[in-house]
């Protein structure tokens, strides 16, 4: 299993980087449109129909009265509402009474007005706060691939809310402040800022580190503006509904194929997707801005857990060498797209624990009733019930025949 802050061999940075991190003179702040502690009436969601931005649909579908503007990469309105509510149909999160509260807007988040017409883009403007999700997640592409959507995008979005300084919610990831790891000596702060320098990881991980560059210089022109930053996001905690594009579950899969895992165990964690999304609305929907947050599991759990759950719910696996396995996945993977993608995962590393500090979301969401569920047996059950009804896994029964 691949080490979610793992370091892997410093590469040069990419061409134009620095360029790209550079917000320009035509982002310019002006007076706000309202106050950032009114609950919003109009909301932006970027990315809504991902993974979590389906979750963050939900939350705010379910947490407050607004409208919620949709921006979506479809051939038309329709299409593009068709997309949000298979999505949310996807992890279970849909229901009808809500339709007439989702606005959808068939755009680009990376191209100048989004690609709307003059009176779409208006329309936007009119947003009370921003969240932004949209975002190109490959840990594969380069940099290159990853800049028009990752970075541009996030530009794109500063523009808009620039006009009435509309405040903005930018997510990201953990994995950037992971730069900011000194072990022992202490929790990664929400503060930790890293340079160019710092960032160790794939092109992803780069252009996240891009747009947080970004966000913080509008943030410093007095644009009002927040990052989160959550660990690596799981399924919800009562329905398990994850996406079966997460490198984690891929590997779990690969397991089940093979039939083996290594004997070799490691902590992990997970955030599941109803806490990072319920956080992210609550701060947006009451003037969180000015500062980092950090959505991480207080709780961590052995690899070996999830190996026990998916024995106690059927599935034969037997323990062989790391190095055999490798070997085997590589076999496998020549006829099984699933199993491609699974040995195309870069394997990396980390002897060093890395904790990091979430003081500011513990403070901000003190008194609510959001917390984040700690992980157990019963939070993998429910993701591999999941897994299994949409078919991303076998039936124990066909896995356990196939190991016969």
């Amino acid at each position: 299993m691949p080490g979610e802050y793992g370091r892997p061999n410093v590469s040069p940075l990419p061409p134009g980087l620095t360029a790209d991190v550079q917000l320009g003179r035509s982002i310019s702040i002006r007076s706000p449109t309202g106050s950032v502690n009114t609950p919003p009436q109009r909301v932006l969601l970027t990315g809504g129909t991902g993974f979590l931005g389906a979750y963050l649909l939900h939350e705010f579908l379910t947490r407050t009265d607004a409208k919620i503007f949709c921006l979506v990469r479809a051939r038309g309105h329709v299409e593009a509402f068709d997309r949000i509510v298979s999505a949310l149909q996807r992890y279970r999160l849909w229901d009808p009474q809500h339709a007439t509260r989702i606005m959808p807007f068939a755009g680009d988040v990376s191209e100048p007005g989004f690609g709307l017409l003059a009176r779409e883009y208006r329309a936007l403007c009119r947003a009370d706060v921003i969240v932004h999700n949209a975002a190109r997640v490959n840990h594969v592409e380069p940099y290159s691939r990853l800049r028009s959507a990752n970075v541009q995008g996030t530009r794109q979005v500063l523009e808009l809310a620039a006009g009435g300084a509309i405040p903005v919610h930018f997510v990201s990831t953990l994995s950037v402040a992971a730069s900011c790891a000194r072990p022992p000596a202490g929790p990664v702060l929400e503060s930790a800022r890293p340079g160019p320098a710092e960032v160790h990881g794939n092109g992803y991980l780069l252009s996240k580190w891009a747009g947080e560059e970004l966000i913080a210089q509008a943030g410093e022109r007095g644009l009002p503006v927040a990052v989160h930053r959550p660990d690596r996001v799981c399924g919800g905690v009562v329905t398990g509904a994850v996406s079966t594009d997460d490198a984690f579950w891929t590997l779990v899969r690969a397991a089940v194929m093979l039939g083996a895992v290594a004997a070799e165990s490691a902590e992990f964690s997970l955030v599941p997707a109803d806490y990072v999304a319920a956080a992210i609305v609550h701060l947006a929907t009451h003037g969180g801005t000015g500062r980092t947050y950090h959505l991480t599991n207080h709780s961590t759990a052995p690899l070996t857990l999830v190996w026990e759950r998916l024995r106690a719910n059927g599935f034969p696996l037997t323990t062989a060498p790391l190095a055999d396995l490798a070997a085997r996945l590589t076999g496998a993977a020549t006829t099984d797209q699933g199993l491609a993608r699974a040995a195309a995962i870069p394997v990396q590393g980390s002897d060093d624990a890395v904790c990091f500090d979430d003081s500011n979301t513990v403070q901000a969401l003190a008194g609510t009733s959001i917390r984040c569920a700690p992980m157990s047996a019963e939070l993998i059950d429910r993701h591999i019930e999941y897994l299994v009804d949409v078919g991303f896994l076998p039936s124990p029964v066909a896995a356990a025949g196939a190991s016969a």
